[in-house]
């Protein structure tokens, strides 16, 4: 599936591959949910395991991978811990540097029981995009500042001028894209993954990073 430009951070590529190169690539599509434990397995492996081997291996040369957002409604939190991924990737997209949207999902992953049901239900929902901010602030080492992520976030606590109040927040409308997305192909669950478009089930996030590079070696020629 394509990628829209204005969502140019949610593109990883490895070893000698410009993030602009418009050469043919093999494409991996990975829909997870922030708060969903298989997606943190899933996204764990790969970052922390997969895509370093891949930026020192030939394969690397021959493959992309575009992360989706898979909110998913039975975890009421997965709206806001992804509308604060989107509001970080629109930050790095400006700035040239996609890492810090990876870095931030990288942390957000590991950190995901703050955002989980128990720890959120008497929280408002200003106060947990405040915590993600802070968090966005953190992992980036100060190149993004929670203040600007916050305003990206926040929800008006007043109607708007024509008297609306179902208002949302700077970052709605790109919520609304990644969603149509997903339901486009057809994903209800994360993790899903598409090589080059078709949904393969037979990928796990209790892949190691041995099996994923046996699979990619077969499939990415």
């Amino acid at each position: 599936m394509a990628l829209a430009p204005k969502f140019a951070a949610h593109r990883l590529t490895f070893g000698q591959v410009a993030a602009a190169s418009t050469e043919p690539l093999h494409t991996i599509e990975i829909f997870l949910d922030y708060v969903c434990p298989y997606s943190a397995k899933f996204y764990n492996t790969f970052y922390t395991g997969v895509a370093p081997k891949l930026n020192s291996s030939p394969l690397g040369s021959k493959v992309q991978v575009l992360f989706r957002h898979q909110v998913q409604p039975w975890h009421p939190s997965s709206t806001l811990v992804h509308e604060a991924g989107l509001a970080v990737q629109r930050a790095a997209a400006a700035a040239g540097t996609p890492a810090l949207f990876w870095d931030f999902s990288a942390a957000l992953f590991k950190d995901q029981k703050a955002y989980m049901d128990t720890n959120v239900v008497n929280e408002g929902r200003n106060a947990t995009y405040k915590r993600l901010a802070a968090l966005a602030e953190q992992t980036s080492e100060g190149k993004l500042k929670a203040d600007a992520i916050y305003k990206e976030l926040e929800i008006p606590n007043v109607p708007a001028a024509d008297g609306s109040v179902n208002v949302g927040n700077a970052i709605t409308n790109d919520l609304k894209l990644v969603i149509k997305a997903g339901r486009l192909v057809g994903v209800h669950v994360s993790p899903t993954v598409l090589f080059d478009g078709l949904v393969n089930n037979d990928v796990s996030s209790s892949w190691t990073v041995e099996q994923w590079i046996e699979y990619l070696e077969k499939v990415a020629v």
